[in-house]
Order: structure tokens, then C-alpha cells, then sequence
């Protein structure tokens, strides 16, 4: 029998044969440490590059703002990120489309997320907060689901929407109240999506004049939320109140400052309204320029209109539409308004930053 040697190594086994002949083994423990150390360091390689990558791109947009600008920025985003996007845990009683008809209810979590949303956006504009009405949330509850029982799309006050045979007359009628009293939405379920679109309000069925918007920066103090499917109804006022329950203020839409890209980045206009005693008669024509101060250029502004609608407990509003694809996130606008009846010519500077909301649809 020929000798056999073996000599055992750290990472092989080395073994001699006959003849002068060495083969090395490695052992199958040995291989796997090898493959766990090779993926340790692909993953450190990975997360490092991601994290050059993401230095890079935070320097890229840090440029475009003051220190004082980029920490209330980081504010922005950390306040949103604790409000979040779910939906998870929607209902306290999931809505009933079908007979028997039953409107739902929405747990508390939904609820409380609208309410955050609206806030954050009413602080952020210097407002004071509203609050969740409970008597205003069953009505709104309502709304939403008669809309969604019959799926015809949005109406206040169910006009034009035959009732279904399955919800009773006292139920539609509830229903047809509270769309009454309602900013109304259909095809989103998320509380940031609703809420950034009724203030974007680039969708408005109505036309360009930014009721919705209107509505949430106005003077109210309370709202109600109802959701059933993809149908939304915000109660914002009472059907027996025709004052302002809050202070109207002067509001600007960017306002001056820092404002989120995604609140006019898809068509929204812009606005500026007046509480009730400082306006004028709007018959006169608002002149109004925007001017892109980042990369030097006038913005075309195109649909300027006045109007006295009352959204909001506001006196007048002029709104109008800059080009969209003028508007571009990190850049500064310079917006002047001139030839407002008895309101002074104006102008402020708005700086668009990423709120980085994953929403599904801003």
C-alpha cells in the first residue's frame, strides 16, 4: 500500500500521493466562509457607493438654498416622513356598496392622518390648525359612500346621480347634504394624495379657480373626513355658517419662502386671496409676472383672472397658470401682482424644494 501524508492547512487540505503528485482540497467550511466574506465586502462596496451617490446628490441640491433654508427643508421632510402615506387599517367598519347599504366608518389612524396633512400644510402657510369634528366626520362618511354606491363620479349635492335601490331616500338625502358642504375627490385613497390635491387643485372639475384650496386655507377651524373606495368627501364648513370660525388671512399660493414642489407640479395655479374687508370690486385686471430667478428667465403666465367666489370666507382671489414646464424643483420664482383694486402691488420670492413624499400620485 503506498504511503499517504496528509498535512492539514488553514484554508486546504493538502494531501500527497504516489508518485509525487500533491493535490489540494479545500474544505467545504472553508469555501463558505470564503463566499460569506466575499458578499460582506460586495455589500460594504454597494453601501458605500450608495452613500458617495447620495452625498453627491444632497450637495448637488444643497447649493440652491441657505443654511437657515436646508435645515428648515430637513424639518419639512422629518415632520412629513412621521405623518406617512398608509392607508393601512383604513376602516373601523368597512363600507357596505351594496344592500344592505351601509355608509362605514373610518378608524381613528385615517381620520388623524387627514387632520396631520391639513396642519402641516396650514402651519406651514401660518395658519391656526383645525380639528376633526365627530358629528361632521359621520356626515362626510355619508357623502363618500353614496358617491361610491351610485359611481357616477363627483356631484354636490348628488345633482344629476340617480339614487341605487339600494340606499334609502333618508340615506341619499344624508348624503346629498354633505356633498353640499364638501371638497369632493374621486380615484385616491392616501390622505397626502387627497390633501395635495385639493391644495394643488390642478384637477378642479369646475375650472382654475382653486376652491378646494380655498376651502383648506380659509378660515375654518374643523373638518370632517369621509372616505368609501376612491371617493372622498372633506366637510369644511356648516350648512347654517356663512362667517369665517378662524381669522382669514392674506395667503399666497406658493407662498413666500420654501414651499413643496409637488403641490405645483402638475398644472396647479397659483393664487393670491384677500379676507373680506380689504377687497375691491375685481372688475379690474390683474397684471401678474413670474420670473424664474434660478435660471433667469420670465415664466410664461397664461388664464389671470379675479373672481369673488367666497371659498374660504376669502373676499378676492387672483389666480392664474404659469407654465408648467417652466417650474422646476430647487428653483427660486419671483412672483409680482400689480392692478389689484385697493390692494397694494406685491412681490415675493418662493423657492419650490422635494418634500420626498412617496405618494401615488404626488
Amino acid at each position: 500500500m503506498k504511503k499517504l501524508t496528509r498535512l492539514l492547512a488553514v484554508s486546504a487540505l493538502t494531501v500527497l500521493v504516489g508518485g509525487g503528485v500533491v493535490e489540494t482540497v479545500t474544505p467545504q467550511t472553508t469555501v463558505q466562509a470564503a463566499k460569506k466574506t466575499k458578499a460582506k465586502k460586495q455589500k460594504a462596496k454597494k453601501t458605500k457607493k450608495a452613500k458617495t451617490k447620495k452625498a453627491k446628490r444632497t450637495a448637488k441640491e444643497k447649493k440652491y438654498y441657505t443654511a437657515k433654508q436646508w435645515s428648515q427643508v430637513l424639518r419639512y421632510r422629518k415632520q412629513a416622513k412621521r405623518i406617512g402615506v398608509t392607508t393601512k387599517g383604513m376602516y373601523a367598519q368597512k363600507p357596505r356598496l351594496k344592500k344592505p347599504f351601509r355608509p362605514g366608518k373610518l378608524s381613528a389612524s385615517y381620520i388623524n392622518r387627514t387632520v396631520n396633512w391639513i396642519n402641516f400644510y396650514r402651519t406651514m402657510f401660518g395658519l391656526s390648525k383645525v380639528h376633526a369634528d365627530s358629528d361632521w366626520n359621520t356626515s362626510a362618511q355619508y357623502g363618500a359612500a353614496t358617491l361610491a354606491a351610485a359611481d357616477k363620479g363627483l356631484s354636490h349635492g348628488l345633482v344629476g346621480i340617480k339614487r341605487p335601490s339600494f340606499v334609502s331616500k333618508a340615506n341619499w338625502q344624508k348624503g346629498a347634504d354633505a356633498t353640499n358642504q364638501s371638497n369632493l375627490s374621486q380615484g385616491m385613497t392616501a390622505p397626502y394624495d387627497i390633501v395635495t390635491g385639493y391644495l394643488s387643485d390642478d384637477g378642479d372639475l369646475s375650472g382654475l379657480e382653486p376652491g378646494h384650496r380655498l376651502w383648506l386655507l380659509g378660515g375654518i377651524d374643523r373638518v370632517g373626513v369621509g372616505q368609501a373606495g376612491g371617493y372622498n368627501d372633506l366637510r369644511v364648513f356648516a350648512d347654517n355658517s356663512y362667517d369665517a370660525t378662524t381669522p382669514v388671512k392674506k395667503t399666497a399660493f406658493p407662498r413666500a419662502g420654501l414651499m413643496p414642489y409637488a403641490l405645483v407640479s402638475q398644472g396647479a395655479p397659483w393664487s393670491v386671496s384677500w379676507p373680506d374687508e380689504d377687497t375691491g370690486d375685481s372688475h379690474s385686471t390683474p397684471q401678474v409676472r413670474v420670473y424664474d430667478k434660478t435660471a433667469k428667465k420670465t415664466v410664461k403666465v397664461t388664464h389671470v383672472n379675479a373672481s369673488q367666489g367666497g371659498y374660504g370666507f376669502f373676499g378676492t382671489t387672483v389666480y392664474f397658470l404659469p407654465k408648467k414646464s417652466q417650474l422646476k424643483v430647487n428653483h427660486a420664482y419671483v412672483i409680482n401682482i400689480s392692478g389689484v383694486e385697493d390692494q397694494a402691488d406685491m412681490s415675493y420670492t418662493t423657492r419650490l424644494f422635494d418634500l420626498k413624499v412617496n405618494g401615488g400620485f404626488y
